[in-house]
């Protein structure tokens, strides 16, 4: 379907063109405006929504959700919050519950939530009828930084995280900042994570705004939050601009996940809903990544600094949740989906890796390089008994 969304109404509405390789699709982002988001959607004149979120955000925004609807005839299909979602089961119960509520090709699907319930409706909207049309209402941070920026929507598998799933894109994107402003701090913080993860591997010049930002500590002020929308399309569109399937030059918004997803998942595993924030996780990969790095002669005493100053000053504590071994941090790594993209080479991992702020190395022309077993330990025993300082060099 073409992804051509109507022109918001005449509001103080922000819109951005996003542009992946051969697909294109508008951002329109504000403070306040679910009414204007309401009106948008209902000009694309569906006969029905799908509405995908998650019990917790149907109980805080339950009128929210009824305002977008408006008077379109609608189905809300809701599960507990959490990775939960992200599953074969409850992808199967939503597309049957959908289907018998009535949908059809002129239905919309949108999600509304963060990124487990986007990749949730994505797959859903991909999958009706070989596809229908798809808005998001991203009502985190994170989602609106990162995943709606994408065209990937994937669920887990048993064995690892989005190993199933496909590449779908949206009819529009639509952001009320207000939605993130009553997010908890760590939801916050966990978006901001994120954005320092873009300044880190592709746009140092945004280091001294992200310092501000962490100085002022208002993360959820408006100006902070459409800042952070703003700097992160950009990031996120200098490198999949001409890479829609990002498999290419858009490898590098991997950096800090290879271990961070493993140090999410196997948290998440020990305590549930307990375990660390998305960003958190990703915040602590970085580091990881930095010291294999750096023990390479890749990145500088000062440049690891840099990470740790910024990850420490988001409020996250550079160190190795109790709750997780190491044994268990490799045993996931080692089902990483960037598995495949290099030639396979026993006991290596494709990472994406720095040689300076903004510079990833790289390999076959992708920003990716093999990593030994051995050296992913190293960083994991490193980070596993940091404190709130960069460790000594060589330790």
């Amino acid at each position: 379907m073409a992804s051509d969304s109507p022109p918001p109404p005449n509001t103080g509405l922000r819109s951005r063109t996003i542009r992946i390789g051969e697909q294109e699709f508008p951002y329109h982002f504000g403070s306040d405006c679910i009414s204007e988001i309401a009106h948008a959607i209902a000009e694309l004149t569906p006969d029905k929504l799908i509405v995908v979120t998650d019990d917790r955000l149907l109980e805080l925004y339950g009128s929210e959700i009824e305002c977008l609807a408006g008077a379109i005839p609608a189905v809300t299909l809701s599960h507990p919050a959490g990775e939960s979602m992200k599953t074969l089961s409850c992808l199967a119960e939503h597309l049957e519950t959908a289907l018998r509520a009535g949908v059809t090709r002129r239905s919309v699907v949108v999600s509304f939530g963060g990124g487990v319930p986007g990749n949730l409706a994505g797959l859903l909207a991909n999958l009706l009828f070989r596809g229908v049309r798809l808005v998001h209402v991203p009502t985190t941070t994170i989602a609106a930084m990162d995943s709606v920026l994408s065209l990937k929507q994937a669920i887990n598998s048993g064995v690892g995280k989005n190993h199933i799933g496909t590449f779908y894109a949206p009819t529009a994107v639509y952001a009320d900042v207000r939605l993130f402003a009553t997010l908890p701090e760590r939801e916050l913080r966990s978006g901001l994570c994120e954005m320092a993860k873009n300044c880190l591997a592709i746009q140092p010049s945004e280091l001294d705004r992200l310092r501000a930002v962490i100085a002022g500590g208002e993360f959820a002020s408006p100006n902070t939050l459409m800042w952070l929308l703003d700097a992160s399309i950009a990031a996120k569109s200098s490198v999949t601009r001409y890479d829609t399937f990002e498999r290419g030059t858009g490898l590098v918004l991997e950096y800090g996940h290879t271990i961070g997803h493993a140090i999410e998942i196997c948290d998440h595993r020990a305590r549930g809903a307990a375990g660390v924030a998305h960003g958190t996780a990703i915040a602590l990969g970085m580091l990881a990544a930095a010291h294999i790095s750096h023990a390479r002669g890749w990145l500088s005493d000062d440049e690891v600094g840099v990470h740790y100053e910024i990850v420490t000053g988001l409020g996250v504590e550079p160190r190795l949740p109790g709750s997780v071994r190491i044994a268990d941090v490799l045993d996931v790594v080692a089902n990483d989906n960037k598995q495949g993209y290099l030639e396979s080479r026993t006991g290596t991992v494709p990472f994406v890796l720095l040689r300076g702020l903004g510079r990833p190395e790289t390999s076959g022309g992708l920003p990716l390089t093999p990593v030994s077993t051995a050296e992913i330990r190293a960083a994991l025993e490193v980070i596993a008994r940091s404190s709130t300082a960069a460790p000594a060099v060589g330790v």
